[in-house]
């Protein structure tokens, strides 16, 4: 199997089962506006996958934000897996034919929000979702429980690097990024 298709079907075990269309049982999905995360930034990411008992797997992630889109571009060793942009309306991607079907750019995008919007505006976001949806929020990290069930867990482990774990699934994507889970800090103007 080539390099690429590996890393690919390894990131597709870190979707949710199902995909996010599969029901209540499963978190809503965040797509809010690029302007709400307050600031232009530009980093390059370190995406590491750990499963239990297995070597953990790294993937590249360019990441840019303003206040017209959200635009990631993925690379495993160097060769392109694909681009995702998020203007607050619509989806562009260009994806890899590897790109795995259910790794959809909408549990991506969430994903990044959840770990890396402000508070506020991820809170007002889940509260829009009604009942029974939650997020709690301290100093090192974030859950979103429904009806009181930890469903997603983001945790700001080091200064430079967010967990972000679904418990009913075997394994941790940490994000090592500029700033850690504070993107506005390596900000380069205020949207």
């Amino acid at each position: 199997m080539p390099l690429l298709a590996f890393a690919m079907a390894l990131l597709a075990g870190c979707a949710l089962p199902g995909g996010p269309s599969a029901g209540a049982t499963h978190p809503p999905l965040l797509a809010l506006a690029p302007s709400a995360l307050g600031c232009t930034v530009g980093v390059q990411q370190r995406l590491t996958v750990q499963r239990p008992g297995q070597p953990a797997q790294q993937l590249e992630a360019l990441l840019e934000v303003d206040g017209q889109a959200v635009r990631l571009a993925f690379f495993v060793m160097g060769q392109g897996m694909g681009t995702m942009a998020w203007d607050g309306l619509q989806w562009d991607t260009q994806l890899s034919r590897h790109w795995p079907a259910q790794l959809t750019p909408e549990q991506v995008l969430s994903d990044l929000q959840l770990a890396f919007w402000p508070t506020p505006v991820v809170q007002q976001a889940v509260a829009a979702m009604g009942a029974p949806w939650q997020l709690e929020s301290s100093a090192t990290g974030r859950r979103l429980l429904r009806d009181g069930k930890e469903y997603v867990r983001v945790q700001f482990v080091e200064s430079l690097a967010v967990e972000i774990v679904y418990p009913q699934g075997p394994f941790t994507l940490r994000v090592e990024s500029p700033g850690g889970p504070q993107l506005c800090a390596t900000a380069q103007e205020p949207v």
